[in-house]
């Protein structure tokens, strides 16, 4: 999820640290209707049913900080970490993860990988219905149906051909040239086959993305305008109240067909103010940690120490340099901006060690990551021998720096790195604040120079950051990246189905493209978050998941 905001913990907001005032967009999977705003809906549920006012750990509903959907709540339309913490609970699709990033059955019971792994058959559940309504059974007809809609270009799904775009007819069927997607088939009432165009060891990863998730077909055709509003999914929670800036209530599936929650509901609180003053005064049960505090609570001397959690992230903060605008078309003043960013004292001493440095593209803690991948090191001599190397050397023209947030202030991460740039190589680099809608425009269209960005992972495995972002038939490939000897090894490792080999073809390819600097990693994300001890269960899982089924509010 680029543009893929790293949440902090993975029911909060996207990637902000507060008392740093550091702010980056991630989108979660590339781009999407930029003017699209959530919807309200109405909802006749009773107002938090399960808060009894004896304390914030006596009734059975969570309280945690989240963020503004970025899109409505429609499964195909999610490109964000902020909306796709709420869909992922309210929705599901054929496979889900678990709390150990495991792909496991959620409406498909079982499934079996045939004909050279072109041909996935899934076997349906039979106790998977919808929210509401009549909750009628899911079917493989209701599978069929919402990856056909998915597939449809007059819904123009921004994610579809990225994430589902192996399968067969799907291509076909976005860009107008046929009535259907062929490759789907319903077999009987609880199977469905999926064939694909090549074989693929990542394509049931893939799915657990929320694009191919089961909607209602009687829903959407009854209200194609509004039903978003009140979303009839099959996951674990459904919703009941979205006050926009205010609040998110999901309450309990009780007929949930993996386990009912525990929770009767959880609470989003969407509004501002201070949220460590809120979880001191037992109005949250979660909060983000300040980097500020990292040091005493560490060290145990705060008394907030026995509350704290810390998990590394599945995301990665980056600097985009745009390879088709100047001075960046020349690939010595891109590798010059890589040598002029000293990571570890700005991590150290301006962020109090809040993330780890990051040594490439591809997070730490990714399955199959290769530690012989390294980025450009902190070398303001070699930076300095390269940029007069250049054909901007005596020329450079002016530079603009975009991040998303109409009207902030850049925060002094982004400072301390202008100065960087500055105290280097001598260069002016102009910070401009956008609007995020503004932001991904001029992403998805490549009208920038350099952004501040990142990409938090969508599924646990190094093609989700190296095919999606930089093969250059990717519609994620924002920049238009293209070398030829990257597609050759990312081409490779997208039908190798031996795992080693194509986790090795992978490493190859990230060295390459560190070398080439039209990305500059700068941190692995790390969430530090505060958790009462009464909220028993919350899965420590490094992205975004169905976390909250797994969760109780007990006395521990």
């Amino acid at each position: 999820m680029s543009n893929r905001m790293l949440a902090l913990m993975m029911g909060l907001v996207a990637f902000l640290i507060l008392a740093v005032g550091v702010v980056f967009v991630i989108a979660l999977a590339g781009g999407g209707d930029d003017e699209a705003a959530p919807a309200s809906p109405g909802s006749n549920d009773q107002q938090n049913p399960s808060r009894t006012g004896g304390g914030i750990c006596s009734g059975n509903s969570l309280i945690v900080p989240g963020s503004q959907p970025n899109t409505v709540l429609d499964p195909i339309q999610v490109v964000d970490v902020s909306t796709s913490e709420y869909v992922v609970e309210i929705f599901g699709g054929l496979v889900t993860l678990d709390r150990d990033l495991n792909v496991v059955g959620d409406i498909a019971q079982d499934w079996e990988v045939s004909n050279g792994g072109r041909t996935y058959t899934f076997r349906l559940r039979d106790n998977v219905v919808f929210h509401t309504g009549n909750q009628r059974r899911v079917t493989a007809e209701d599978v069929k149906y919402s990856i056909e809609r998915a597939a449809d270009p007059a819904n123009a799904s921004p994610t579809v051909v990225a994430y589902l775009g192996n399968i067969v007819g799907l291509k076909d069927r976005f860009q107008g040239r046929a009535p259907s997607v062929s490759g789907v088939k319903v077999i009987d009432e609880r199977t469905v086959q999926i064939d694909l165009i090549e074989p693929s060891d990542y394509f049931i990863f893939e799915l657990t993305y929320p694009v191919s998730f089961v909607v209602d077909r009687q829903q959407i055709e009854a209200d194609p305008r509004n039903w978003t509003r009140n979303p009839n999914g099959t996951g674990p929670f459904r919703l009941a109240e979205f006050k926009p800036a205010e609040r998110i209530r999901l309450v309990k599936n009780p007929r949930y067909h993996l386990g009912a929650p525990k929770l009767d509901e959880v609470i989003f609180e969407l509004g501002g103010g201070s949220l460590l003053t809120r979880y001191e005064n037992d109005e949250i049960h979660i909060t983000p940690l300040p980097a500020s505090l990292l040091d005493s609570v560490k060290d145990g001397s705060s008394p907030l120490a026995k509350d704290y959690r810390s998990v590394p992230s599945l995301a990665t903060f980056y600097f985009t340099l745009n390879p088709n605008k100047p001075p960046f078309d020349d690939p010595k003043v891109r590798q010059a901006f890589a040598l002029s960013i000293d990571r570890e004292t700005i991590n150290t001493v301006l962020l109090f060690d809040y993330y780890e440095v990051a040594r490439g593209i591809v997070p730490g803690p990714m399955p199959g990551r290769s530690d012989s991948v390294r980025t450009h090191p902190y070398d303001p001599d070699r930076a300095k021998q390269l940029l007069a190397e250049s054909k901007y050397a005596n020329a450079m023209p002016r530079i603009v720096l975009t991040f998303p947030g109409a009207g902030a202030t850049p925060g002094d991460l982004l400072v301390a790195i202008q100065e960087n740039w500055q105290n280097v190589l001598g260069v002016t680099v102009e910070l401009q604040a956008v609007d995020t809608a503004a932001f991904l425009r001029e992403q998805r269209q490549g009208n920038f120079q350099i952004q501040s960005d990142g990409w938090s992972a969508d599924y646990p495995d190094p093609e989700n950051f190296l095919g999606k972002l930089f093969a250059s038939d990717s519609p994620l490939n924002y920049t238009k990246y293209n070398n030829p000897e990257v597609d050759a090894l990312l081409k490779q490792a997208r039908t190798e189905t031996d795992r080693t080999r194509r986790y090795a073809l992978y490493a190859q390819a990230e060295q390459k493209i560190l070398d080439d600097a039209s990305i500059i990693p700068t941190f692995w994300s790390v969430e530090h978050f505060l958790v009462k001890p009464c909220v028993q269960g919350l899965p420590d899982a490094p992205m975004t998941i169905p976390r909250y089924r797994y969760v109780e509010i007990k006395e521990p």
